[in-house]
Protein backbone atom coordinates (compact mmCIF):
# COMPACT_ATOMS: atom_id res chain seq x y z
CA UNK A 1 0.00 0.00 0.00
CA UNK A 2 1.35 3.29 -1.06
CA UNK A 3 1.52 5.50 1.85
CA UNK A 4 0.13 8.34 2.75
CA UNK A 5 1.85 12.19 2.89
CA UNK A 6 0.84 14.02 6.31
CA UNK A 7 -2.19 15.72 6.14
CA UNK A 8 -0.36 19.42 7.19
CA UNK A 9 2.02 19.20 4.35
CA UNK A 10 -0.69 18.24 1.65
CA UNK A 11 -2.84 21.43 2.84
CA UNK A 12 0.67 23.62 3.09
CA UNK A 13 1.94 22.44 -0.40
CA UNK A 14 -1.67 23.40 -2.01
CA UNK A 15 -2.09 26.27 -0.47
CA UNK A 16 1.66 27.41 -1.80
CA UNK A 17 0.90 26.23 -5.15
CA UNK A 18 -2.82 28.48 -4.82
CA UNK A 19 -1.14 31.59 -3.36
CA UNK A 20 1.87 31.56 -6.32
CA UNK A 21 -0.50 31.04 -8.93
CA UNK A 22 -2.93 33.70 -8.08
CA UNK A 23 -0.34 36.44 -7.30
CA UNK A 24 1.18 35.65 -10.67
CA UNK A 25 -2.46 35.81 -12.35
CA UNK A 26 -2.46 39.33 -10.43
CA UNK A 27 0.60 40.61 -11.34
CA UNK A 28 0.20 39.60 -15.12
CA UNK A 29 -3.60 41.41 -15.40
CA UNK A 30 -2.33 44.84 -13.92
CA UNK A 31 0.74 44.70 -16.97
CA UNK A 32 -0.03 47.99 -19.21
CA UNK A 33 -0.21 46.31 -22.99
CA UNK A 34 2.82 47.34 -25.49
CA UNK A 35 2.11 49.07 -28.78
CA UNK A 36 3.07 45.77 -30.56
CA UNK A 37 2.02 43.33 -33.13
CA UNK A 38 -1.39 43.32 -31.05
CA UNK A 39 -2.77 46.38 -32.34
CA UNK A 40 -2.31 45.19 -35.71
CA UNK A 41 -4.25 41.70 -34.90
CA UNK A 42 -7.03 43.55 -33.85
CA UNK A 43 -7.22 45.67 -36.41
CA UNK A 44 -7.41 42.45 -38.75
CA UNK A 45 -10.10 41.12 -36.50
CA UNK A 46 -12.28 43.79 -36.75
CA UNK A 47 -11.44 43.86 -40.81
CA UNK A 48 -13.02 40.39 -40.91
CA UNK A 49 -15.86 41.60 -38.34
CA UNK A 50 -17.26 44.38 -40.71
CA UNK A 51 -16.56 42.18 -43.85
CA UNK A 52 -18.74 39.19 -42.51
CA UNK A 53 -16.31 37.01 -41.16
CA UNK A 54 -14.49 36.88 -44.20
CA UNK A 55 -10.77 36.17 -44.17
CA UNK A 56 -8.86 38.80 -46.13
CA UNK A 57 -7.57 37.15 -49.40
CA UNK A 58 -5.12 40.42 -49.95
CA UNK A 59 -3.87 42.96 -47.88
CA UNK A 60 -6.58 45.08 -46.28
CA UNK A 61 -4.37 48.00 -44.93
CA UNK A 62 -1.03 48.37 -47.46
CA UNK A 63 -2.35 50.21 -50.59
CA UNK A 64 0.91 49.47 -52.49
CA UNK A 65 0.59 45.69 -51.42
CA UNK A 66 -2.76 45.20 -52.01
CA UNK A 67 -1.80 42.79 -55.07
CA UNK A 68 -0.46 40.52 -53.03
CA UNK A 69 -2.09 37.31 -51.73
CA UNK A 70 -2.51 36.86 -47.93
CA UNK A 71 -2.36 33.80 -45.47
CA UNK A 72 -3.76 34.86 -42.22
CA UNK A 73 -2.34 32.01 -39.94
CA UNK A 74 -3.99 33.64 -36.84
CA UNK A 75 -7.17 34.19 -38.04
CA UNK A 76 -9.09 32.60 -35.26
CA UNK A 77 -6.93 34.46 -32.70
CA UNK A 78 -7.84 37.98 -34.51
CA UNK A 79 -11.15 37.61 -33.99
CA UNK A 80 -11.12 36.26 -30.92
CA UNK A 81 -8.99 39.19 -29.60
CA UNK A 82 -11.61 41.75 -31.16
CA UNK A 83 -14.24 40.40 -29.82
CA UNK A 84 -12.86 40.24 -26.28
CA UNK A 85 -11.60 44.34 -27.07
CA UNK A 86 -15.49 45.25 -28.14
CA UNK A 87 -16.74 43.13 -25.39
CA UNK A 88 -14.80 44.17 -22.47
CA UNK A 89 -11.99 46.78 -23.42
CA UNK A 90 -8.74 46.45 -22.66
CA UNK A 91 -9.51 44.93 -19.20
CA UNK A 92 -10.26 42.00 -20.83
CA UNK A 93 -7.16 41.49 -22.57
CA UNK A 94 -5.27 42.13 -19.85
CA UNK A 95 -7.46 38.99 -18.22
CA UNK A 96 -6.64 37.03 -21.39
CA UNK A 97 -3.14 37.64 -21.38
CA UNK A 98 -2.89 36.80 -17.72
CA UNK A 99 -4.95 33.35 -18.32
CA UNK A 100 -2.47 32.48 -21.17
CA UNK A 101 0.37 32.95 -19.26
CA UNK A 102 -0.51 31.18 -16.10
CA UNK A 103 -2.32 28.48 -17.94
CA UNK A 104 0.62 27.67 -20.06
CA UNK A 105 3.01 27.34 -16.76
CA UNK A 106 0.67 24.93 -15.29
CA UNK A 107 0.61 23.37 -18.27
CA UNK A 108 3.88 23.03 -18.48
CA UNK A 109 4.43 21.55 -14.82
CA UNK A 110 1.11 19.28 -14.95
CA UNK A 111 2.52 15.84 -15.56
CA UNK A 112 4.84 16.38 -12.24
CA UNK A 113 1.36 18.04 -10.34
CA UNK A 114 -0.08 14.49 -11.44
CA UNK A 115 2.37 12.12 -9.95
CA UNK A 116 3.24 10.43 -6.39
CA UNK A 117 6.19 12.30 -5.98
CA UNK A 118 6.95 13.97 -2.34
CA UNK A 119 8.36 17.06 -4.00
CA UNK A 120 6.01 17.13 -6.82
CA UNK A 121 5.04 20.93 -5.70
CA UNK A 122 8.67 22.12 -5.09
CA UNK A 123 9.34 20.64 -8.07
CA UNK A 124 6.36 21.76 -10.58
CA UNK A 125 7.12 25.32 -9.45
CA UNK A 126 10.66 25.11 -10.12
CA UNK A 127 9.99 24.03 -13.59
CA UNK A 128 7.40 26.37 -13.93
CA UNK A 129 9.89 29.28 -12.94
CA UNK A 130 12.54 28.34 -15.47
CA UNK A 131 10.19 28.23 -17.77
CA UNK A 132 8.61 31.50 -17.02
CA UNK A 133 12.35 33.11 -16.34
CA UNK A 134 13.32 31.52 -19.61
CA UNK A 135 10.87 32.95 -22.13
CA UNK A 136 9.61 35.99 -20.34
CA UNK A 137 10.73 38.19 -23.62
CA UNK A 138 8.39 36.67 -25.33
CA UNK A 139 5.91 36.26 -22.73
CA UNK A 140 5.62 40.16 -21.97
CA UNK A 141 3.61 40.25 -24.95
CA UNK A 142 -0.10 39.20 -26.04
CA UNK A 143 -0.46 38.11 -29.06
CA UNK A 144 -1.51 35.07 -31.17
CA UNK A 145 1.84 33.37 -30.07
CA UNK A 146 0.72 33.27 -27.04
CA UNK A 147 -2.26 31.14 -27.99
CA UNK A 148 -0.12 28.57 -30.33
CA UNK A 149 2.27 28.19 -27.00
CA UNK A 150 -0.71 27.44 -25.15
CA UNK A 151 -1.43 24.89 -27.72
CA UNK A 152 2.00 23.51 -27.59
CA UNK A 153 1.93 22.60 -24.05
CA UNK A 154 -1.53 21.49 -24.29
CA UNK A 155 -0.19 18.63 -26.56
CA UNK A 156 3.01 18.20 -24.52
CA UNK A 157 1.22 17.38 -21.48
CA UNK A 158 -1.18 14.97 -23.26
CA UNK A 159 2.02 12.92 -24.96
CA UNK A 160 3.24 12.74 -21.65
CA UNK A 161 0.78 10.18 -20.85
CA UNK A 162 2.29 7.17 -22.57
CA UNK A 163 -1.08 5.17 -22.18
CA UNK A 164 -2.94 4.14 -25.55
CA UNK A 165 -6.22 5.80 -25.91
CA UNK A 166 -8.10 6.58 -28.57
CA UNK A 167 -9.71 9.80 -26.61
CA UNK A 168 -6.07 10.96 -26.32
CA UNK A 169 -5.79 10.13 -30.07
CA UNK A 170 -8.62 12.80 -31.21
CA UNK A 171 -8.13 15.56 -28.41
CA UNK A 172 -4.46 15.19 -30.18
CA UNK A 173 -5.76 16.31 -33.14
CA UNK A 174 -8.20 18.98 -31.93
CA UNK A 175 -5.41 20.93 -30.72
CA UNK A 176 -3.55 20.46 -33.20
CA UNK A 177 -6.93 21.48 -35.59
CA UNK A 178 -7.26 24.76 -32.96
CA UNK A 179 -4.01 25.84 -33.15
CA UNK A 180 -3.62 25.61 -37.09
CA UNK A 181 -6.13 28.60 -36.79
CA UNK A 182 -5.03 29.93 -34.00
CA UNK A 183 -1.50 30.73 -35.18
CA UNK A 184 1.05 29.59 -37.87
CA UNK A 185 3.58 27.82 -34.95
CA UNK A 186 1.47 25.08 -35.33
CA UNK A 187 4.02 22.89 -37.11
CA UNK A 188 6.31 22.75 -33.93
CA UNK A 189 3.46 20.81 -33.22
CA UNK A 190 4.67 18.39 -35.71
CA UNK A 191 7.95 18.75 -34.31
CA UNK A 192 6.30 17.96 -31.05
CA UNK A 193 3.92 14.90 -32.09
CA UNK A 194 7.53 13.20 -34.27
CA UNK A 195 10.19 13.42 -31.55
CA UNK A 196 7.72 11.30 -28.96
CA UNK A 197 7.70 8.57 -31.55
CA UNK A 198 11.04 8.79 -32.10
CA UNK A 199 11.87 9.39 -28.55
CA UNK A 200 9.87 5.84 -27.34
CA UNK A 201 11.24 3.92 -30.23
CA UNK A 202 14.30 4.88 -28.57
CA UNK A 203 13.67 4.60 -25.31
CA UNK A 204 12.31 1.30 -26.28
CA UNK A 205 15.89 0.12 -27.70
CA UNK A 206 17.51 1.25 -24.84
CA UNK A 207 15.91 -0.75 -22.31
CA UNK A 208 15.47 -3.93 -24.34
CA UNK A 209 18.79 -3.42 -26.50
CA UNK A 210 16.40 -5.35 -29.51
CA UNK A 211 15.80 -2.54 -32.39
CA UNK A 212 13.17 -4.57 -33.90
CA UNK A 213 11.19 -4.58 -30.00
CA UNK A 214 9.45 -1.36 -31.10
CA UNK A 215 7.26 -2.93 -33.61
CA UNK A 216 5.12 -4.87 -30.96
CA UNK A 217 5.10 -1.88 -28.32
CA UNK A 218 1.38 -1.00 -28.17
CA UNK A 219 2.57 2.59 -26.72
CA UNK A 220 4.78 3.52 -30.15
CA UNK A 221 1.63 2.45 -32.13
CA UNK A 222 -0.33 4.87 -29.64
CA UNK A 223 2.11 7.33 -30.51
CA UNK A 224 2.52 6.98 -34.22
CA UNK A 225 -1.49 7.54 -34.49
CA UNK A 226 -1.28 10.46 -32.88
CA UNK A 227 1.46 11.72 -35.05
CA UNK A 228 -0.60 10.95 -38.13
CA UNK A 229 -3.64 12.40 -36.75
CA UNK A 230 -1.55 15.33 -35.64
CA UNK A 231 -0.30 16.19 -39.42
CA UNK A 232 -3.47 14.96 -41.30
CA UNK A 233 -6.10 18.04 -38.73
CA UNK A 234 -3.88 20.76 -39.47
CA UNK A 235 -4.19 19.66 -43.15
CA UNK A 236 -7.78 20.32 -43.72
CA UNK A 237 -8.54 22.52 -41.09
CA UNK A 238 -7.87 25.84 -42.62
CA UNK A 239 -9.37 27.56 -45.45
CA UNK A 240 -5.39 26.85 -47.50
CA UNK A 241 -5.34 23.23 -47.72
CA UNK A 242 -2.51 21.56 -47.71
CA UNK A 243 -0.47 24.23 -49.11
CA UNK A 244 -0.55 26.05 -45.34
CA UNK A 245 2.99 24.60 -44.04
CA UNK A 246 5.05 25.79 -47.53
CA UNK A 247 3.10 29.28 -47.14
CA UNK A 248 4.28 29.53 -43.31
CA UNK A 249 7.93 28.32 -44.33
CA UNK A 250 8.06 31.56 -47.11
CA UNK A 251 7.19 33.84 -44.56
CA UNK A 252 10.05 32.67 -41.95
CA UNK A 253 12.35 32.98 -44.73
CA UNK A 254 11.10 36.04 -46.11
CA UNK A 255 14.16 38.93 -46.20
CA UNK A 256 12.55 41.49 -44.44
CA UNK A 257 12.56 39.41 -41.10
CA UNK A 258 16.17 39.76 -40.98
CA UNK A 259 15.67 43.47 -39.48
CA UNK A 260 13.45 42.23 -36.67
CA UNK A 261 15.57 41.58 -33.71
CA UNK A 262 13.25 38.44 -32.44
CA UNK A 263 14.10 36.65 -36.45
CA UNK A 264 17.65 37.31 -35.84
CA UNK A 265 20.31 34.85 -34.15
CA UNK A 266 20.14 34.55 -30.62
CA UNK A 267 22.82 36.73 -29.02
CA UNK A 268 24.84 35.99 -26.20
CA UNK A 269 24.88 39.63 -24.49
CA UNK A 270 21.13 39.60 -24.56
CA UNK A 271 19.18 38.60 -21.67
CA UNK A 272 17.22 35.87 -22.82
CA UNK A 273 20.48 34.50 -24.04
CA UNK A 274 21.85 34.35 -20.33
CA UNK A 275 18.83 33.03 -19.09
CA UNK A 276 18.85 30.28 -21.95
CA UNK A 277 22.63 29.76 -20.54
CA UNK A 278 21.44 29.45 -16.73
CA UNK A 279 18.14 26.82 -17.67
CA UNK A 280 21.09 24.62 -19.66
CA UNK A 281 23.34 24.48 -16.93
CA UNK A 282 20.47 24.00 -14.58
CA UNK A 283 18.44 20.89 -16.63
CA UNK A 284 21.58 19.60 -17.16
CA UNK A 285 22.81 19.48 -13.40
CA UNK A 286 19.34 18.22 -12.12
CA UNK A 287 18.87 15.55 -14.99
CA UNK A 288 22.49 13.97 -13.57
CA UNK A 289 21.17 14.30 -10.09
CA UNK A 290 17.86 12.90 -10.66
CA UNK A 291 17.02 9.19 -10.04
CA UNK A 292 15.09 8.66 -13.36
CA UNK A 293 16.45 8.77 -17.01
CA UNK A 294 14.99 11.41 -19.40
CA UNK A 295 12.90 10.74 -22.04
CA UNK A 296 14.54 10.62 -24.94
CA UNK A 297 11.71 13.04 -26.91
CA UNK A 298 12.96 15.27 -24.32
CA UNK A 299 16.10 15.64 -25.17
CA UNK A 300 15.31 15.76 -29.05
CA UNK A 301 12.83 18.70 -28.40
CA UNK A 302 15.97 20.35 -26.45
CA UNK A 303 18.78 20.06 -28.56
CA UNK A 304 16.49 20.94 -31.69
CA UNK A 305 14.86 23.45 -30.01
CA UNK A 306 17.79 24.75 -29.06
CA UNK A 307 19.69 24.70 -32.23
CA UNK A 308 16.56 26.43 -33.99
CA UNK A 309 16.50 29.16 -31.06
CA UNK A 310 20.50 29.75 -32.03
CA UNK A 311 19.49 30.97 -35.39
CA UNK A 312 15.87 32.69 -34.71
CA UNK A 313 16.20 33.77 -31.01
CA UNK A 314 12.05 33.67 -30.86
CA UNK A 315 12.23 30.36 -30.59
CA UNK A 316 13.50 30.25 -27.72
CA UNK A 317 9.45 30.76 -26.58
CA UNK A 318 9.24 27.25 -27.47
CA UNK A 319 12.44 25.70 -25.86
CA UNK A 320 11.36 27.41 -22.49
CA UNK A 321 8.68 24.80 -21.42
CA UNK A 322 10.50 22.01 -22.83
CA UNK A 323 13.30 22.73 -20.36
CA UNK A 324 10.77 23.38 -17.87
CA UNK A 325 8.78 19.82 -17.91
CA UNK A 326 12.17 18.04 -18.11
CA UNK A 327 13.90 20.05 -15.25
CA UNK A 328 10.60 19.44 -12.96
CA UNK A 329 10.42 15.89 -13.41
CA UNK A 330 13.90 15.47 -12.79
CA UNK A 331 13.58 17.73 -9.71
CA UNK A 332 10.74 15.46 -8.30
CA UNK A 333 12.94 12.11 -8.53
CA UNK A 334 15.50 13.34 -7.13
CA UNK A 335 14.22 12.49 -3.44
CA UNK A 336 15.41 8.67 -2.27
CA UNK A 337 11.92 8.12 -0.43
CA UNK A 338 9.15 6.27 -1.38
CA UNK A 339 6.37 7.90 -3.61
CA UNK A 340 3.19 8.82 -1.85
CA UNK A 341 -0.44 9.36 -2.04
CA UNK A 342 -0.86 12.97 -2.15
CA UNK A 343 -5.00 13.06 -2.75
CA UNK A 344 -6.44 15.07 -0.53
CA UNK A 345 -9.06 13.82 2.13
CA UNK A 346 -12.54 15.43 1.58
CA UNK A 347 -12.15 17.72 4.53
CA UNK A 348 -8.56 19.02 3.10
CA UNK A 349 -10.14 19.45 -0.28
CA UNK A 350 -12.75 21.91 1.62
CA UNK A 351 -10.36 23.96 3.08
CA UNK A 352 -8.03 24.31 -0.36
CA UNK A 353 -11.10 25.14 -2.03
CA UNK A 354 -12.30 27.70 0.17
CA UNK A 355 -8.43 29.42 0.34
CA UNK A 356 -8.76 29.11 -3.30
CA UNK A 357 -11.95 31.35 -3.01
CA UNK A 358 -10.44 33.81 -1.39
CA UNK A 359 -7.45 34.19 -2.72
CA UNK A 360 -8.78 34.19 -6.05
CA UNK A 361 -11.06 37.10 -4.87
CA UNK A 362 -8.16 38.86 -3.35
CA UNK A 363 -6.30 38.56 -6.84
CA UNK A 364 -9.48 39.28 -9.23
CA UNK A 365 -10.20 42.40 -6.88
CA UNK A 366 -6.93 44.29 -7.77
CA UNK A 367 -6.90 43.26 -11.13
CA UNK A 368 -8.02 47.06 -13.98
CA UNK A 369 -10.90 44.90 -14.75
CA UNK A 370 -12.76 44.76 -11.56
CA UNK A 371 -11.85 48.15 -10.40
CA UNK A 372 -13.34 49.28 -14.03
CA UNK A 373 -16.79 47.65 -13.13
CA UNK A 374 -16.98 49.73 -10.81
CA UNK A 375 -16.25 53.36 -12.36
CA UNK A 376 -17.65 55.00 -15.40
CA UNK A 377 -16.47 53.35 -18.60
CA UNK A 378 -13.48 55.71 -20.49
CA UNK A 379 -12.20 55.76 -23.44
CA UNK A 380 -8.54 53.74 -24.35
CA UNK A 381 -6.97 57.36 -24.42
CA UNK A 382 -7.93 58.29 -21.18
CA UNK A 383 -7.29 55.00 -19.82
CA UNK A 384 -3.41 55.71 -20.21
CA UNK A 385 -2.33 53.29 -17.17
CA UNK A 386 -3.46 50.70 -19.36
CA UNK A 387 -0.93 50.64 -22.26
CA UNK A 388 2.66 51.07 -22.33
CA UNK A 389 4.32 54.65 -21.59
CA UNK A 390 5.59 54.13 -24.84
CA UNK A 391 2.29 53.93 -26.63
CA UNK A 392 1.81 56.99 -28.88
CA UNK A 393 -1.90 57.42 -27.40
CA UNK A 394 -1.84 60.94 -27.49
CA UNK A 395 -0.31 61.82 -31.28
CA UNK A 396 -2.74 58.60 -32.37
CA UNK A 397 -5.92 60.46 -31.13
CA UNK A 398 -4.17 64.15 -32.32
CA UNK A 399 -3.94 62.20 -36.14
CA UNK A 400 -7.58 60.83 -35.58
CA UNK A 401 -9.11 64.88 -35.87
CA UNK A 402 -6.33 66.03 -38.10
CA UNK A 403 -5.86 62.69 -41.34
CA UNK A 404 -3.00 63.55 -42.85
CA UNK A 405 -3.12 63.32 -46.75
CA UNK A 406 -1.27 60.66 -48.93
CA UNK A 407 1.10 58.04 -47.65
CA UNK A 408 2.00 57.96 -43.79
CA UNK A 409 6.00 57.24 -42.89
CA UNK A 410 5.13 56.14 -38.84
CA UNK A 411 7.95 54.81 -36.44
CA UNK A 412 7.64 51.16 -37.43
CA UNK A 413 6.78 50.00 -33.99
CA UNK A 414 3.90 52.13 -33.80
CA UNK A 415 2.51 51.37 -37.04
CA UNK A 416 0.26 49.12 -35.88
CA UNK A 417 -1.55 51.36 -32.88
CA UNK A 418 -1.88 53.72 -36.14
CA UNK A 419 -3.77 50.99 -37.80
CA UNK A 420 -6.06 50.37 -35.01
CA UNK A 421 -6.85 54.09 -33.16
CA UNK A 422 -6.07 56.20 -35.89
CA UNK A 423 -7.68 57.61 -38.47
CA UNK A 424 -9.92 54.83 -40.45
CA UNK A 425 -8.18 55.51 -44.08
CA UNK A 426 -4.72 55.84 -42.95
CA UNK A 427 -2.26 54.65 -45.43
CA UNK A 428 1.00 53.44 -44.30
CA UNK A 429 4.47 52.79 -45.93
CA UNK A 430 5.05 49.73 -43.30
CA UNK A 431 3.16 47.74 -40.71
CA UNK A 432 4.71 45.32 -38.18
CA UNK A 433 3.86 42.22 -40.38
CA UNK A 434 7.02 42.95 -42.22
CA UNK A 435 6.90 39.95 -44.60
CA UNK A 436 3.69 41.75 -45.88
CA UNK A 437 5.14 45.11 -46.77
CA UNK A 438 6.82 44.59 -50.59
CA UNK A 439 10.73 44.67 -49.83
CA UNK A 440 11.53 47.83 -51.67
CA UNK A 441 9.37 49.82 -49.20
CA UNK A 442 10.81 47.95 -46.07
CA UNK A 443 14.41 48.87 -47.42
CA UNK A 444 13.31 52.99 -47.93
CA UNK A 445 11.87 52.60 -44.95
CA UNK A 446 14.98 52.06 -43.07
CA UNK A 447 17.34 54.36 -45.72
CA UNK A 448 14.31 57.70 -45.16
CA UNK A 449 14.91 57.01 -40.33
CA UNK A 450 18.33 56.57 -41.11
CA UNK A 451 18.47 59.71 -43.34
CA UNK A 452 20.53 58.38 -46.48
CA UNK A 453 21.39 60.93 -49.01
CA UNK A 454 18.35 60.37 -51.50
CA UNK A 455 15.68 59.97 -48.17
CA UNK A 456 13.40 63.12 -49.92
CA UNK A 457 13.21 61.39 -53.34
CA UNK A 458 12.67 58.17 -51.94
CA UNK A 459 9.81 59.76 -50.06
CA UNK A 460 8.64 61.34 -53.09
CA UNK A 461 8.32 57.71 -54.75
CA UNK A 462 5.04 57.11 -51.89
CA UNK A 463 3.47 60.51 -51.88
CA UNK A 464 4.64 60.55 -48.37
CA UNK A 465 3.08 64.16 -47.23
CA UNK A 466 3.45 63.21 -42.86
CA UNK A 467 6.08 61.38 -40.96
CA UNK A 468 5.25 60.40 -37.48
CA UNK A 469 8.18 59.72 -35.57
CA UNK A 470 9.79 58.84 -31.94
CA UNK A 471 11.11 61.19 -30.43
CA UNK A 472 13.81 59.24 -28.72
CA UNK A 473 14.58 56.49 -31.70
CA UNK A 474 14.28 58.81 -34.65
CA UNK A 475 16.49 62.11 -33.21
CA UNK A 476 18.56 61.93 -36.57
CA UNK A 477 15.57 62.06 -38.84
CA UNK A 478 13.90 64.94 -36.76
CA UNK A 479 16.80 66.90 -36.63
CA UNK A 480 16.81 66.60 -39.89
CA UNK A 481 13.68 67.67 -40.87
CA UNK A 482 13.72 70.91 -38.28
CA UNK A 483 16.71 72.16 -40.47
CA UNK A 484 14.97 71.81 -43.91
CA UNK A 485 12.98 74.25 -45.06
CA UNK A 486 10.77 72.20 -47.05
CA UNK A 487 8.91 70.76 -43.75
CA UNK A 488 7.12 71.75 -40.88
CA UNK A 489 6.63 71.11 -37.29
CA UNK A 490 2.54 70.01 -37.04
CA UNK A 491 2.24 68.01 -33.41
CA UNK A 492 4.96 67.78 -30.46
CA UNK A 493 4.82 65.79 -27.12
CA UNK A 494 7.19 64.03 -24.45
CA UNK A 495 6.97 60.98 -26.59
CA UNK A 496 6.20 62.07 -30.51
CA UNK A 497 6.44 64.53 -33.43
CA UNK A 498 4.17 64.81 -36.24
CA UNK A 499 6.09 66.38 -39.97
CA UNK A 500 4.23 67.67 -42.91
CA UNK A 501 5.60 68.84 -46.16
CA UNK A 502 5.23 71.92 -47.18
CA UNK A 503 2.68 73.12 -49.93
Amino acid sequence: MVPRLPGHKRLIGHLVLVVAVAGLWSALARRPLWHTDLWGHLAYGRWMIEHGGATPAAEPFLTHASDRPLVDTARWSQLIAFRLMRAGGVEALQLIYATLVVGCALLTVSPVLASRHRQRIPAAICGASVFLAVGWQQLLIIRPQLAGLACFVGVSALLHDPRPSIRRVIVVGIVMGLWANLHGSFVIGWLLLGSHAVGRAADRFRRTRRWPSWKSDRVFAHRLRQAAVGLLVPLVATPYGPSLPLSIWQIGQHPNLADIIEWQPLQWHQSQARAMLAGIVLVVCVAMSGRRRVRFSNWLMLVALGVATLSCSRMINWWAPVAGLVLALQAASISTKRPVATTLASSERRTVLLASLVVAGVAMSSTPAVRGLLAERETLQARRPMVSESTPVEVTRWLASHPPGGMVLASYEWSDFLLWQGPSQIRLLVTSHAHLVPTEAWTDYFEVIGVASDWQQRLRRYDIRTVVLDRHRQGKLLATLATDPGWQQDYSDALAEVWSRKP
